[in-house]
């Protein structure tokens, strides 16, 4: 019998909790440009350990304009946002993402696999990270700007080679702990989160809610960004009901997606006391801790792409490898980094590779595996451990990550893309495969999709969320030896013309000696400083 996992998830803070977000509590308004983004000043600083009293990456210009949503898109504005103050708070260029294109990869695709939803339906927090840590997105409005979510247009029809950016880590983040959400915002620009929005709740200035914990009236989710703070805002401002205001100051800087909606320019203030903001019912919250610009050096290799949609807490172990089985691009040769997705906090991990045994699946014998990266989990999330180009000996093997949590006694678990469904039917379909996903325990490797059918009587399974970044990585053999002979002379300059003049093309070592002033690409001007190498003279 298959389990209700999505009623089941509404309590753990790593689930898909819908989020309804319908623009029709506050006037919608032109949008505007009022902080256009900027070269970004430094935020405050502080003594160790404690935060500014009040904070604004607003202020600081780690902002872009406040849009205007459609439909019930707000989850996908607040996605866009959080992920454009984290390119401004790094110091990367950047302009308005495109929400139309993280919408319609948000829904099925022509094989049923996908989001269940409809562009103009409710959307869920999990959605953009999947969306984001694929490096299928966020894609600048600029180059898509011909799209529409009104063409009809299927998810595998998009584009999915604009992102600029690959996100590579992300916190995820509750009210448990504000200390950390100050630190995110000041470090990272943004928090993305969510809430209950209702007018009976706004205050007389149009620019301060707060819904108590007794609210009894309806409500609607809404997703946004949280850009700011202030621990001295008046308690009283939230005077929506005068019986119920906050029993303390304090209130979070949110930029709204309802243009300029209020007298503060879109943006407004929710109480530190507010019932839902940064709470469990609309989870995750989270931000956006990491992200790295995507060249031609660079490729993801991953077995997934929607992220992590459930946590995998089924087995009562504390520790256990989780394998992902990846076919690598042989012109991407070296893993860089290896990113994966965990709640076991407080764990130690170890990312291994391992070769292949028999039959194409992971090497049992732990001697074989090769050690790449050690550490502890600090944060619910999605991590990313920086491997130090480690070359993979064949083009197919597994990365694979052991969680062991004898330190903290709990289970070790962790992310999988795996099918949600609720009362009303499904709302995540997986398209996982054998083969791709495999989990190690007492010194057996069993394919995932295998382990789910023996022990859940279950035929969908999922994927575990496992994906590496490779990059090109062929060192230097002899600088200048560009047919590989193991000298450098007048042969090789002809070598490099013959390669320019795409009669031949030097093998991957060869061409990495062919660039002779190390610029990154080889031309003319290498073929000429060799030539004054010979001779003797400076090059």
């Amino acid at each position: 019998m298959k389990r209700l996992q999505f009623v089941k998830g509404m309590c753990a803070i790593t689930a898909a909790v819908i989020t309804l977000c319908t623009a029709t509590p506050v006037a919608q308004a032109a949008v505007i440009n009022d902080h256009p983004p900027v070269s970004a000043a430094a935020p405050p600083k502080t003594k160790t350990g404690a935060f500014p009293s009040s904070y604004s990456s607003r202020d600081l210009g780690y902002v872009t304009s406040v849009k205007v949503q459609n439909y019930s898109s707000c989850w996908v504005y607040a996605a866009m946002a959080t992920l454009e103050s984290a390119l401004l708070r790094a110091g990367f260029y950047t302009e308005d993402m495109s929400a139309d294109h993280l919408n319609i990869w948000a829904t099925p695709r022509s094989d049923g696999s996908g989001w269940q939803r409809t562009i103009s339906s409710d959307g869920y927090p999990s959605i953009p990270l999947g969306y984001l840590t694929s490096w299928e997105g966020g894609v600048f409005q600029s180059e898509v700007s011909d799209l529409s979510v009104f063409d009809n247009v299927k998810p595998e029809d998009l584009a999915t080679d604009l992102a600029r950016y690959g996100v590579t880590s992300i916190e995820y983040l509750t009210r448990d702990d504000p200390a950390a959400i100050k630190r995110c915002i000041m470090a990272y620009g943004g928090a993305y989160s969510s809430y209950a929005h209702s007018t009976l709740c706004l205050g007389k200035d149009k620019m301060s809610l707060y819904m108590p914990s007794g609210f009894s009236g309806s409500y609607e989710g809404h997703s946004v960004e949280v850009v700011g703070w202030d621990d001295n805002y008046p308690r009283e401002s939230f005077d929506a009901d005068a019986s119920q205001i906050p029993a303390q100051n304090g209130a979070w800087l949110i930029k709204g997606s309802w243009g300029n909606s209020t007298p503060i320019g879109g943006y407004y203030w929710v109480s530190y006391e507010d019932a839902y903001l940064f709470g469990r019912k609309f989870n995750p919250s989270y931000a956006i801790t990491g992200v790295e610009p995507i060249d031609s050096n660079k490729k993801l290799i991953q077995n997934e792409i929607f992220g992590a949609t459930y946590e995998f807490d089924y087995v009562n172990s504390k520790t256990v490898t989780y394998m992902n089985r990846l076919h690598f691009d042989d012109d991407y040769n070296a893993i860089d980094k290896v990113m994966f997705k965990t709640a076991a906090v407080g764990a130690d991990y170890t990312i291994y590779y391992v070769p292949d045994g028999a039959g194409n699946t992971p090497d049992a014998d732990k001697t074989h595996w090769t050690k790449l990266y050690s550490g502890t989990v600090g944060y619910i999330g999605y991590l990313c451990a920086d491997i130090d180009n480690f070359i993979y000996p064949d083009s197919t093997g597994s990365v694979a990550v052991t969680i062991d949590t004898t330190k903290t006694g709990a289970r070790s678990t962790f992310g999988v893309g795996e099918w949600l469904k609720n009362t009303s039917g499904y709302t995540f379909i997986n398209s996982s495969r054998r083969g791709e996903s495999f989990i190690m325990q007492d010194g057996k490797v069993q394919d995932l999709l295998d382990w789910y059918k023996e022990n859940e009587d279950d035929d969908l399974g999922g994927t575990f969320v496992i994906k590496a970044i490779t990059v090109k990585e062929y060192p230097v053999t002899l600088l200048g030896d560009a047919d590989n002979n193991g000298t450098v002379n007048i042969q090789d300059v002809t070598e490099i013309q013959r390669h320019l003049a795409e009669l031949i093309t030097l093998e991957k070592t060869a061409l990495s000696n062919a660039d002779f002033n190390q610029d990154g690409t080889v031309d003319i001007d290498d073929a000429t400083a060799i030539q004054r190498f010979l001779a003797e003279l400076p090059v």
